[in-house]
């Protein structure tokens, strides 16, 4: 991870330490969702930074990497909201 947070040491022991489970049908969907989204997004740079002939990402598919990045955002914006606790 880029940029870890300060307490995230604490927190995933917390979830160990006090079982905190997610259910499985939030893990399909994050699976299915942001699967399917970071996939797309290493076929889409894959194209150019892992073959013979280094390239650098055209415009028009660094629109399409943002736009799957957009894509998870509104994903967990929306997981977000149906699983938060009023």
């Amino acid at each position: 991870m880029a940029n870890p947070l300060s307490s995230e040491t604490q927190i995933y022991q917390k979830i160990k330490n006090e079982n905190i489970v997610v259910h499985p049908l939030v893990w399909e969907l994050m699976d299915h969702h942001i699967g399917n989204d970071i996939q797309a997004v290493q076929f889409i740079a894959g194209n150019y930074v892992v073959s013979k002939k280094l390239e650098d990402i055209p415009a028009e598919d660094g629109k399409k990497i943002l736009a799957r990045c957009e894509e998870m955002r509104k994903f967990l914006k929306k997981l977000k909201e149906a699983t938060k606790k009023d």
